[in-house]
């Protein structure tokens, strides 16, 4: 009796210090500070339309975060209409992060384009840089536009309704003298497919070359990438800041056989300032410590690198803050959120 008594005994402490040293083998580390909750937290990203490059890096973004902090986050990524779809989302509290343009952020703290309603939005601020995307005008070859000026009386694509790029060039050709004889607004994609129909003589969009719906297009039609002249360039970039003066690199398209002169815009990936800093610094100190899980999903993510948080237009998150300050990157201070350091 006795033998049997110590070998059970052995044998119950023998099994809970298997499942106290099992229980230390899984517990959750604690990373930049935060301790895992109990349950992922369920977050939205969002992104863009199928076929762009919101929405390939917004699916991109969510499963690197996914993967490397699964004890923390389960992101999704929302399927929108892009930045102006994705602003509205963050000031609502309907989406944590979103892919979005500086032109849109600009009209979006400004409050003054349509689409805003009037709404300064306030909730908005940097997380991590993309990527550039240049302004892509094209056309098919035969159709006799060579620049801006021959836009006088065509169908001119200009993407979604209202958004930045919409706006933005609308003004700029009321500015320049310009009148278009119809202005198409529909997605990028189908814009793409209403010059291949003849619905449209022209069509504009920001892209990262080469954009998926202009490279099949080029498969049946012979298309010409229209430049912007200097005195075209310095009045974009003069009146909206947020662009800068650039070229689409030659070889981006069958058809930009040389530079194409131009601007660009950035990319930028924005986020709540309702998400506590903790969990915005680890976000972005994961997002850029495994930027090569990014560019296994596109190229332009060569950009991302804390460096170019400087190319934000509305100030940072405190968390991207903390973490740029703790790498050695100098933050000026207009991207410094005022909530920082409380």
């Amino acid at each position: 009796m006795k033998k049997k008594t110590v070998s059970a005994v052995f044998v119950f402490l023998t099994a809970l210090y298997a499942l106290q040293a099992n229980g230390k083998k899984e517990a959750k580390p604690v990373q930049g500070g935060l301790a895992p909750p109990a349950s992922p937290y369920k977050y939205s990203l969002a992104s863009g339309s199928v076929g762009g490059n919101f929405y390939l890096l917004g699916g991109g973004l969510a499963q690197t975060i996914n993967n490397h902090l699964g004890d923390y986050f389960l992101f999704t990524s929302e399927t929108t209409g892009g930045s102006t779809a994705n602003i509205k989302l963050l000031q609502n509290g309907d989406a944590e992060l979103g892919v979005v343009m500086t032109s849109a952020l600009q009209e979006a703290t400004e409050g003054k384009a349509e689409w805003t309603g009037g709404v300064k939005h306030d909730k908005l601020r940097g997380l991590v840089p993309l990527y550039p995307s240049w302004l892509t005008i094209y056309t098919t070859r035969d159709s006799g536009i060579k620049t801006l000026r021959d836009f006088n009386g065509k169908r001119v694509g200009l993407g979604s309704k209202g958004a930045a790029m919409d706006s933005i060039f609308r003004q700029f050709f009321k500015d320049e003298g310009i009148v278009p004889a119809q202005i198409h607004n529909d997605g990028h994609g189908a814009t793409a497919t209403a010059l291949n129909n003849g619905v449209i003589n022209v069509a504009l969009l920001f892209s990262y070359p080469p954009f998926a719906a202009i490279a099949e297009l080029e498969t049946s039609k012979d298309l010409f990438f229209v430049p912007l002249n200097p005195a075209e360039q310095t009045a974009l970039t003069t009146k909206y800041p947020f662009y800068s003066k650039h070229a689409i690199p030659a070889g981006s398209y069958k058809g930009v056989t040389e530079d194409v002169p131009g601007v660009s815009e950035w990319n930028l990936l924005a986020v709540s300032v309702d998400v506590p800093e903790r969990e915005a610094y680890l976000l972005t100190k994961t997002l850029f410590e495994n930027q090569a899980d990014m560019l296994a999903i596109h190229p332009s993510a060569k950009y991302m690198t804390p460096e170019n948080c400087l190319k934000f237009n509305i100030p940072l998150h405190a968390g991207t803050v903390r973490y740029l300050k703790e790498i050695g990157v100098s933050v000026p201070e207009e991207l410094i959120p005022p909530e920082y350091g409380r």
